[in-house]
């Protein structure tokens, strides 16, 4: 959810960033004490743990620059004896993100030096529970630290997987070994379709195609939503994500799917920008395009039956 534009290729991304966030990620959930059980990783460094590499049949995500967590305020509220968050960020050498062209300090974005030239910013997110709350931050603890409103964010508090994860604590503390509750396949789906329907930032569409692609055959995925969906819990969410997806991937109103600007996002963050890629370029949206539309189409159509068989 960083605020600052992103690469819009995939080569904008190095394993070297990527790694500093995961040293971050360990280093913020070693400082958060039992509150940590609470908090969910969202956004880029997900596929990392959701898709891990495995060649030749799931090539490396691209990576990331940041890290996108989600607090869960009621926790927070009803916690007693927890130190000041901003005192445990600050020790273990967080400050306050400053973004460019403001007055002061953001209470949601918090940055660390991960390397001698790698600087991670960690955005606070938590569930909007209305459009008043999208956008804006929530004070968590007075005014040193804050937690920005994200539609649907209550999704990863029950849909997500955990992970240890073992890395080197910034600050020269050691090494520790943490678990991480990331989002399921779900959950980011949902989140990330939210994302690029409202940024059209290639990063987020080039996440997602990842995800769908490689978190599953298209038919397993498919499962993996209708079960969710079979819960009863989050429908809206499901159904508010299948359809951004289909206007930004699908056939309709007179568009192709592969014209549409999500098939173009993902198409441009995998393979670049240059001209002479056009042909190659086209050929991935159709792609996109088909897979996207592969598992909208197999989602509603469960659910569908599902519902006249109620």
């Amino acid at each position: 959810m960083a605020t600052v534009a992103k690469p819009k290729t995939a080569d904008g991304y190095n394993t070297a960033q990527t790694d500093a966030c995961e040293r971050v990620l360990v280093t913020l959930l070693n400082a958060l004490g039992t509150l940590k059980d609470s908090v969910r990783l969202v956004g880029g460094l997900v596929p990392r743990y959701l898709t891990p590499e495995s060649p030749p049949d799931v090539p490396a995500h691209a990576g990331t620059t940041d890290v996108d967590i989600v607090f869960n305020l009621k926790v927070i509220a009803e916690g007693e004896g927890y130190a000041s968050l901003a005192d445990q960020l600050k020790a273990r050498g967080f400050v306050r993100h400053q973004r460019p062209g403001t007055q002061s300090p953001s209470g949601w974005q918090w940055e660390c030096k991960a390397a001698e030239h790698i600087t991670v910013v960690v955005d606070f997110l938590h569930n909007a529970v209305d459009e008043s709350q999208e956008g804006k931050p929530v004070s968590i603890e007075d005014e040193k630290v804050s937690a920005l409103g994200i539609r649907h964010a209550n999704v990863v508090h029950e849909w997500y997987r955990e992970k240890k994860v073992t890395a080197k604590l910034l600050g020269g503390s050691g090494i520790s070994t943490e678990v991480i509750r990331h989002a399921d396949a779900t959950a980011f789906i949902v989140l990330k379709a939210i994302s690029f329907d409202q940024r059209g930032e290639n990063k987020d569409a080039g996440d997602l195609v990842h995800v769908l692609r490689y978190a599953g055959k298209p038919a397993q995925i498919v499962d993996e939503v209708v079960a969710r969906y079979r819960t009863g819990k989050h429908t809206d969410a499901i159904l508010d994500a299948l359809d951004r997806l289909e206007s930004r991937f699908c056939d309709g109103d007179g568009v192709e799917g592969y014209e549409r600007n999500g098939s173009v996002a993902a198409a441009q963050f995998l393979l670049g920008l240059a001209p002479d890629d056009e042909d190659h370029r086209v050929r991935e949206q159709r792609d996109v395009a088909g897979l996207v539309t592969e598992i909208v189409t197999g989602i509603r159509a469960r659910i569908e039956a599902e519902a006249k068989a109620d």
